[in-house]
C-alpha cells in the first residue's frame, strides 16, 4: 500500500493525477495554510490557441486561513462567466459535452470552502473514468497539525496503514530518502510524462494545461492510458 499527500487543486493538470494514479490512498491536504497565486485556485486552459489563466474568486483572503477556511465568492464572475469562457474555447472539441456534463457536475453542489470544491473537481473526473481510489482530507485524519513537515507526512501515510509515501518530483527539494528510511518509511517521488496530444487546430502542444483541457480532446480510454505514463525515482 502507498500514500500520497497534496494540496487539493481545481482540475488540476495530467502529473496531478498521474500522482493519484500511483498510490492507494491520496489524500487532500486541506488544512494547511492557503498560499496565494498557487494553483489551488487557478488553472490554464486553452483558449483561442493560448494557455488562459484563470482563477476562482475567494473571499477576503489572508495567509493566515487555511485552505478549507478559504471561502469560495461565488457570483456573476464565477461560475457564470468562467463557464462561459469554457464553452467558448472548447465547443469544437470531440469531448465537449461529456466534459460539460462532468465540470456543471461539480460546480452545481457549490460548497463554501475551495478545498472541497478542487477535491470534488478530482474526485468525480476520477469516476468519470471509471477508476476507483480511496480518498481523503487530512483535516478528518486527526494527525495534529504541529508536527514538523516530513513527521507530519509520516505520521499520514502510518495512520493510513502504509509505510510508502509517494511525492511529487519537485519534493526532493524539500524531503530525503534517507531520512525517511531511518524512520521506517519508503519514500519515492514521481517523475511525471505530460504526454502530448492533439489540441484541434493547435500546432504546438500547449503541456501542463488543466485536466479539462485533457478531458475535452480525449477518449476516456486514452486519458487512463496517459494516467500510466510515469516513472518513480
Amino acid at each position: 500500500m502507498s500514500v500520497a499527500i497534496m494540496q487539493p487543486y481545481f482540475f488540476p493538470y495530467l502529473g496531478y493525477f498521474q500522482l493519484v494514479q500511483s498510490v492507494d490512498d491520496f489524500v487532500f491536504y486541506d488544512d494547511v495554510m492557503f498560499i496565494k497565486k498557487g494553483w489551488i485556485n487557478r488553472n490554464q486552459i486553452l483558449m483561442q490557441q493560448h494557455a488562459f489563466l484563470f482563477t476562482i474568486p475567494l473571499e477576503k483572503q489572508s495567509q493566515n486561513k487555511s485552505i478549507r477556511e478559504s471561502s469560495i465568492a461565488w457570483g456573476p464572475e464565477f461560475p457564470n462567466k468562467w463557464l462561459q469562457q469554457v464553452q467558448s474555447a472548447y465547443k469544437k472539441a470531440p469531448h465537449f459535452l461529456a466534459v460539460m456534463e462532468l465540470i456543471e457536475s461539480v460546480l452545481q453542489k457549490k460548497p463554501t470552502s475551495i478545498a472541497d470544491l478542487a477535491a470534488n473537481s478530482v474526485m468525480e473526473t476520477w469516476q468519470y473514468l471509471n477508476l476507483e481510489k480511496r480518498f481523503h482530507f487530512s483535516s478528518e485524519l486527526g494527525v495534529s497539525k504541529d508536527l514538523d513537515r516530513a513527521e507530519r507526512l509520516m505520521a499520514i501515510t502510518e495512520k493510513l496503514g502504509s509505510k510508502e509515501y509517494i511525492n511529487a518530483k519537485n519534493g526532493q527539494e524539500l524531503y530525503q530518502k534517507e531520512y525517511f528510511s531511518e524512520q521506517g518509511f519508503q519514500l519515492n517521488f514521481l517523475n511525471q510524462s505530460l504526454v502530448p496530444y492533439s489540441q484541434g487546430s493547435k500546432q504546438d502542444f500547449v503541456p501542463g494545461l488543466s485536466m479539462i483541457d485533457v478531458l475535452m480532446w480525449n477518449s476516456k480510454e486514452d486519458v487512463v492510458s496517459m494516467l500510466s505514463t510515469y516513472s518513480l525515482i
